[in-house]
């Protein structure tokens, strides 16, 4: 994959690549029930995060569907990635341990592109670093994350991330 990787990191590239597409501000929800929904799915996706610098397989096992998938993409280069929860955690698992530092998921500027009953699409921009002795930035990027509500739960049915450099 890296051989597909841009020189540079060009300016709105996740936009041109089609993984986003930022829509206007939505209305203000007068249900409480999408009120509260909007505040669970925020809390999942940092539960991702945290669940990823804290090496929760079990947490991170519990945020995705069975069926759930994880993909990569840096700068727009080709997708790679994995599905279903039993391939899933073992990969995060083989991932952690090649990593010997503290890695700290920042998350910022979350937006619920998209809201129904059952299903939602976020976008969150994301910086991580990396603690050891010192603190270094690792990579910038962002994440689309699909989610559904399974039994009264927002859980992660695809969590695409698009890095801006690779690590």
């Amino acid at each position: 994959m890296t051989d597909n990787i841009p020189e540079t990191c060009r300016p709105a590239w996740a936009h041109d690549a089609g993984i986003i597409d930022l829509q206007p501000v939505a209305e203000v929800p007068t249900d409480l029930t999408a009120i509260a929904d909007r505040l669970l799915i925020l809390e999942t996706v940092a539960r991702y995060a945290i669940a990823y610098d804290e090496r929760r397989l079990d947490v991170l096992s519990d945020l995705y569907t069975e069926t759930g998938t994880y993909s990569y993409s840096i700068g727009g280069a080709p997708a790679d990635g994995r599905s279903g929860r039993e391939v899933l955690i073992p990969w995060y698992d083989e991932i952690m341990r090649s990593q010997v530092d503290q890695r700290r998921h920042m998350l910022g500027s979350v937006v619920i592109e998209e809201l129904t009953s059952d299903r939602a699409l976020v976008i969150a921009y994301k910086t991580i670093y990396g603690i050891e002795k010192t603190v270094r930035l690792v990579t910038t990027g962002l994440y689309r994350i699909t989610l559904v509500k399974q039994n009264k739960r927002w859980l992660i049915e695809d969590a695409f991330d698009a890095l801006d450099r690779p690590f």
